[in-house]
């Protein structure tokens, strides 16, 4: 009887233990589903707290941009709401993120750079209220503004990235937990009908809080899926070779596609050509295991024909021995951003070429000559070669302005500017200093290529006095130029604003001879 009773007791044992066991595995699974929903508010949280701050540095940028081209202080309003706007946002994005410390990290790190771009910004348009235009440039050509805001998506990338990461994670862990449930509480509920009927009421009612967190899981689930079908950002999933597994509805309105259409197309014929380098760099550093995630902006080719820019964030998800599973991207049409800051960079190499040029003769400006000849003869310098330069006055300006008048004054000086141009070598520089004095500079320049210069400023010369004489004779007159020229050899430490005045005075030592002759001369002295 003690045998009995103790082979009882054991197998009574055995039945709670297995059904403790199965009350635990529900218990366990239920929690797991929670953590999963929980992960899929936090991710949506973090990604709202991202783009809201993404979003007021871009604000902040346009209003900047559109200050220094036009000095309008209504460009800054959108400037002035991010500013005020950027420490609360910055704020929410450390709270939504603090209970991960990876996150917490990048989410500071994020911070201070969204911080040092406001700092950067406040600076430049600080700048431009002063009239200091030249530092202004300096800033905005040194790149670091650029450099703050590719920091940036960077950062916001790897926050976005780790939240997809989290949430696939704790979805497998939570697939795994309900099929251990599904099997366990299945035989927990056969042995619960002989163990008690208590045992079946608790199993019952673990069950119940189990569909109900898969039922909450479903929701957020589909309340993510409706997010990604109705974003405007084409949000793709590519298999290991590149091709398009999956695509937003998206695609219709970004580029003309159907999805089918779309996806049976190989996602290399839709980038440009000039860019498929960028999707072969990219799956050659996936494959090799060199990058997990990153953005890339290239092309894409609408049905049109068109192609349209996108600034594509993307991340690589890998099964447990490291092989790639699949390739999440979300690109974001960025064509008009691009359009427009190609156009404010046209502008502004536009307004650097005027600044830099004479209006009259298209030659360079005395501003223009001492930078682009003073880099020259630095080169020259450098290299240990010599160099000239030559001082070119147009005589009896004076003469045609009061006898012919000033638009015929303007033609002689764009006629002395063509002739001195075509006159010189091609890799010289040549300059209207003002008035009728002309400059140029010339390296690997002896007396004797002065002397070569001399005869071909007369040839030309007189070739368009031919010319104009028989084109309009009541307009017509006669270049006359003195050149002089000061000589820099090897080792010179003479400046560049030296060798002017030294050719300066030699080109009036060449006038001074021209008048001891009785002023008769009309083409350059050829002393």
């Amino acid at each position: 009887m003690r045998k009995v009773f103790g082979a009882r007791r054991f197998i009574w044992g055995m039945l709670l233990s297995l059904v403790s066991a199965v009350a635990f595995l529900s218990y366990f699974a239920g929690t797991r589903y929670v953590a999963a929903v929980a992960a899929v508010d936090e991710t949506l949280a973090v990604q709202v707290a991202i783009d809201g701050t993404l979003s007021l540095l871009k604000d902040a940028e346009t209003g900047e941009r559109g200050y220094l081209l036009t000095g309008d202080e209504q460009f800054l309003e959108p400037y002035r709401a991010a500013r005020d706007g950027l420490p609360l946002q910055l704020a929410n994005l450390e709270s939504v993120a603090r209970a991960d410390v990876i996150q917490a990290e990048h989410a500071r790190k994020l911070s201070d750079l969204a911080l040092s771009e406001q700092t950067f910004i406040e600076r430049v348009v600080a700048l431009r209220r002063d009239g200091q235009g030249d530092q202004v440039s300096e800033l905005v050509q040194s790149g670091k503004g650029k450099q703050l805001m590719d920091a940036i998506r960077a950062e916001s990338s790897a926050m976005w990235v780790r939240e997809q990461t989290t949430l696939m994670q704790r979805r497998a862990q939570a697939n795994t937990a309900e099929l251990l449930a599904t099997w366990g509480v299945g035989f927990g509920a056969l042995l619960s009908i002989v163990l008690a009927a208590l045992s079946y009421v608790r199993t019952s009612s673990d069950m119940r809080t189990l569909q109900r967190a898969a039922g909450q899981l479903r929701a957020s689930e589909e309340h993510f899926r409706l997010l990604t079908e109705n974003t405007g950002d084409l949000v793709r999933l590519l298999d290991p070779k590149g091709q398009v597994t999956y695509v937003s509805p998206s695609v219709r309105q970004l580029l003309g596609f159907d999805v089918d259409e779309f996806q049976a197309l190989a996602a290399r014929t839709l980038m440009h050509p000039d860019e498929l380098q960028i999707a072969s760099a990219i799956l050659y550093n996936i494959e090799t295991g060199t990058l997990n995630s990153g953005v890339s902006t290239y092309r894409l080719r609408h049905k049109d024909g068109d192609y349209r820019w996108f600034e594509v964030f993307w991340t690589v998800l890998r099964d447990a021995d490291g092989s790639v599973n699949s390739i999440h991207t979300v690109g974001r049409d960025v064509t008009e951003r691009r359009l427009h800051d190609e156009r404010i960079a046209a502008r502004a190499e536009q307004l650097r070429t005027q600044s830099l040029r004479d209006e009259l003769t298209k030659l360079y400006n005395r501003r223009g000559f001492l930078q682009v000849a003073g880099e020259a003869y630095a080169l020259a310098l450098r290299d240990g070669a010599s160099a000239a330069l030559i001082f070119i006055d147009l005589n009896g300006m004076k003469a045609i302005n009061d006898e012919l008048g000033h638009d015929v004054g303007d033609a002689a000086l764009r006629d002395a500017a063509e002739v001195i141009q075509e006159a010189l070598r091609p890799t010289d520089i040549a300059a209207r200093l003002g008035g009728d004095e002309f400059v140029a500079f010339a390296r690997d320049f002896t007396l004797g290529d002065l002397s070569a210069l001399r005869g071909r400023v007369r040839a030309l010369a007189d070739q368009r006095e031919a010319l104009r004489a028989r084109s309009n004779p009541d307009s017509s007159y006669r270049l006359s130029m003195s050149v002089g020229a000061a000589f820099a050899t090897a080792g010179a430490v003479t400046t560049l604003e030296q060798l002017i005045e030294q050719a300066d005075a030699a080109m009036y030592e060449q006038k001074r001879a021209r008048r001891d002759r009785g002023g008769i001369s009309i083409v350059p002295p050829m002393a």
